[in-house]
Formats: C-alpha cells, structure tokens, sequence
C-alpha cells in the first residue's frame, strides 16, 4: 500500500508541476524570438541554421511546444506558433507580457529554489539593481497598462496638471499623461542611469515637450521648484525598510500643494486578492538582504496618516498578482 500511495503522490506532484512547462517554453520562445521564426511555418533545422542555434536542443524545445500547444505540426514537417503565443509573447507584440516571463524565470525562481540553501543560515543575496533594473522596469511598464485607466481618471477627478513619479522606470505613465494632454507638466526620478536613459530616449520616441527626467535616488534628490499637484510612487515601497517608508510619505507631502495628491501602486501583504503571489513574492523578498517585506494596507494607511495623508480610495489593479491603485489626499 505504501508504495502505492508513493506513486499515487508522485503522479499529482507530476500534474501539478506541468504548468511550469508552458511558463519554460514561453519564456524560452520569448528569450530568441522563437516564436516569431516558427510564426509562418519553418522547419527545426532550417531555424537551426538560419540563427546558429543547436539543432538537437532546438528540437526538444519544439517537442515540447506541440506536446503542450505551443507549436503546431504539419505534415510536412513544418511548424507553426500558436497565433496567441505570438500576440503574447513576441517582443514585437505591443500585448507581450514577455518581461514578466523573463523576471519570474531569471529572478524571482532561481531565488525561489535556492530557499533550501538559505534556511540553513547562509547569507543571502543582494539584489542587484544594475543586473535587473530595466527588466524591473519593463514589468512595470506592463502593469501600468492596468493601471493608468485609473491614475488618468483620478487626476481628472482632481484637476492634477503637475505631477511628479518618484521611481518612474522607463516613464511609461509619463508617456501615456503627456499624449493625453500637452499641458499637463510631468516629471520623473529614476536612480538606475541606464533605465533613466531609456526614459528619456521613448519619450524623445513618442515627441513629447512637457516632460522631464531626473536621474537620482529617491532618498535624496530634492526640489526646490514649484509644488506638484500629484506623487506618484509605483512599485518602490519594497525597496525600503519599513522605518525609510516614512521619509517617502514626508518627501511627498513637502513635495505636494496645499491639495496635493499622493498615488501608489504596489502589491500588498495580506491582500483580499492574490493572496498566493503576495505570499510568494514576500519569500522573494525575504531571501534578498537589501529588499524589504511587502506592505500591508493598514502599514501603509497609518504611515500616511503619520505624514499627512488619508487614504481615500483602493481598487485592485491585478488581482492574481496581489497589486492594488491607492490614492491618498492631504487631510
């Protein structure tokens, strides 16, 4: 019997691992743009060939792409990419979620798998801002997606012509402000120089004239010109011990008019929603000595409170991934 049970929990282990499969293949065909070689129909060794990648690896990985329905075969030997594969994962594409693969499977799980390592009391990692920054900032570019609706219809709501995001990454929300409106006057601080520099080069990209790039660290860059209507802090809080967190909120409330606004967008600890990536990304967090626990609501709320603002509305932005739009006025 026992060996029975044995191969009974072996097999449920199997099944419910294979997911893990579709997220290797995607982020593999994301990596080489392989999904946009095999997008009309090509055959392995051709691919092979062409892009000076080995034969035999190139074949498993296309194996396993018909096998989970990634990839088609034809009789001919050809085979073709799944057309919603391609919408979703070809760099290309402006609905790839590609960098969010590429964080999940170059960041978040090899940290993830090297927990046994950690509980034994070995030290831990140092994240490195140099090494992931821009793909950081390339998954946050895919949340603000879900996100801006709601950022735009606030400061609509508050009349916010002036804003200011304080870890701005590659200026997306910026971006999308300065399109929307020519009057709006928009400012960003980034601290990683090469994220700053793109910033700058996609907004000189979509022409706009309205907008300006700092690049400094958040802790200590300072203005000194006129107050801003609205700041925005978007996926920072965890680059911050909980005791920092009190600086960003005093640096905002300075920062902000006498009816000035304060934006975050931010997975949360003990969220309503997402409650197992919160979980996930929390142990992330944890394994790393310079990163910092998730915050909750009621930490964020009262942090707030402690520097000047009340919380005035919260809205998931993505409900499996635990991220939620907080918007704060001064009281």
């Amino acid at each position: 019997m026992n060996e029975w049970m044995k191969l009974l929990r072996a097999r449920k282990w199997m099944k419910s691992n294979e997911p893990f499969l579709y997220a290797w293949h995607a982020y593999v065909g994301y990596e080489l743009d392989l999904f946009d070689r095999f997008e009309n129909g090509a055959m392995v060794e051709d691919v092979a060939a062409r892009f000076d990648m080995d034969k035999l690896l190139l074949l498993r990985w296309a194996e396993v792409g018909v096998a989970i329905g990634h990839l088609k075969g034809h009789p001919d030997g050809k085979l073709t990419s799944d057309r919603t594969l391609t919408k979703y994962t070809s760099k290309r594409s402006p609905s790839s979620v590609g960098a969010l693969l590429k964080e999940m499977m170059e960041l978040h799980i090899p940290i993830l798998l090297d927990y046994p390592h950690l509980l034994q009391k070995h030290p831990k990692t140092q994240y490195q801002d140099k090494d992931f920054a821009a793909t950081v900032a390339e998954t946050s570019t895919f949340i603000e997606k879900f996100a801006f609706p709601k950022l735009y219809k606030w400061m609509k709501k508050h009349r916010a012509k002036r804003l200011l995001d304080l870890g701005c990454g590659h200026a997306g929300y910026i971006a999308r402000l300065s399109q929307k409106n020519k009057r709006f006057d928009l400012h960003g601080v980034e601290m990683n120089a090469d994220v700053c520099n793109e910033a700058v080069s996609r907004l000189k990209r979509v022409n706009t004239k309205n907008t300006t790039i700092h690049q400094g660290d958040v802790r200590s860059w300072m203005w000194n010109g006129k107050p801003f209507d609205l700041v925005m802090m978007n996926n920072l809080l965890y680059y911050f011990s909980p005791e920092e967190r009190a600086s960003l909120f005093r640096k905002a409330y300075e920062m902000t008019n006498k009816k000035g606004t304060l934006v975050i967008i931010s997975p949360l600890r003990e969220p309503d929603h997402g409650h197992a990536f919160s979980t996930a990304f929390n142990s992330f967090m944890s394994a790393h000595d310079n990163l910092f626990t998730l915050p909750s609501k009621n930490e964020i709320s009262q942090n707030a409170k402690e520097n000047g603002f009340k919380l005035n509305k919260i809205k998931p932005v993505i409900k499996e991934g635990a991220w939620y739009f907080m918007a704060f006025k001064k009281k």
